[in-house]
């Protein structure tokens, strides 16, 4: 990346207090972005992500919502609204994921919970943002959802699967709807990346289903959310990009 001209512009990301999205709030840190990291719980970590960015010499500031609540969910935007004026880009990369979560054993709450956090409060942050920058009347803005490479095929994890899935949907007829906006719509889809829960094991298992034969690492996930943000991405969007060294190509 050359320049990817992210510099001052501020960039919300939801989920941001750990594994892949913490690793996305710092990187755009690194880039001169000012940051709004959304977080579900554990307020100390959130700080500790602060600190980190403000090394960077940016602004940062954690806002603690669940976003199954709507009125939380819009606390969420109104506040980012309310101390940085605009935002730029926005990363949806909250996301629920729970066991067991097959078609012997799932249930109405399993259902919820899967397609609330991972695709309602996805759809209805970008409906906000649209909205935005529209009455702001900005020129060019980034959104990039986070999905799974998994999402169209995902036994053991169906509900998951499939609210991914509907992601990547939302990705292509939104990117649709508000290109002459000036606004990008794209959608990373990380293969296995180690955020402490591949164990040992499972780490065997899968190794042989990644021809680049290593796990994904978050960094490796937020270089590409990076790239879609950029200013080398402008003329792409609709997109669903594999980030997975080679699995389920």
């Amino acid at each position: 990346m050359i320049n990817p001209d992210l510099k001052g512009k501020t960039v919300l990301v939801t989920g941001a207090n750990s594994g892949i999205g913490r690793e996305i709030s710092i990187n755009f840190a690194k880039m001169g972005c000012n940051i709004i990291l959304h977080y579900l719980e554990n307020e100390e970590e959130a700080q500790k992500i602060i600190k980190t960015i403000n090394e960077y010499n940016v602004k940062a500031h954690p806002i603690q919502a669940n976003l199954v609540n709507e009125d939380e969910l819009n606390h969420l935007y109104n506040k980012s609204i309310e101390l940085f004026g605009s935002i730029d880009v926005l990363v949806n990369n909250a996301a629920v994921a729970l066991f067991p979560d097959n078609i012997f054993e799932t249930d109405a709450n399993s259902f919820n919970s899967h397609f609330n956090v991972n695709t309602r409060a996805t759809l209805l942050l970008i409906n906000r943002f649209v909205k935005m920058h529209q009455e702001q009347e900005k020129k060019e803005a980034s959104i990039i959802n986070i999905s799974t490479d998994a999402s169209q095929n995902f036994p053991n994890q169906i509900s998951y699967g499939a609210s991914k899935a509907a992601i990547e949907s939302y990705t292509r007829s939104i990117a649709t709807e508000v290109g002459h906006l000036g606004i990008t719509v794209n959608c990373i889809s990380p293969g296995p990346v180690q955020t402490g829960y591949i164990t040992k094991d499972l780490e065997e298992y899968v190794l042989p289903e990644i021809p680049m034969n290593r796990l994904g690492t978050p960094k490796d996930i937020s270089d590409a959310v990076i790239f879609f943000a950029s200013a080398q991405s402008r003329w792409i969007t609709g997109q669903v990009l594999l980030v997975s060294g080679g699995h389920y190509i």
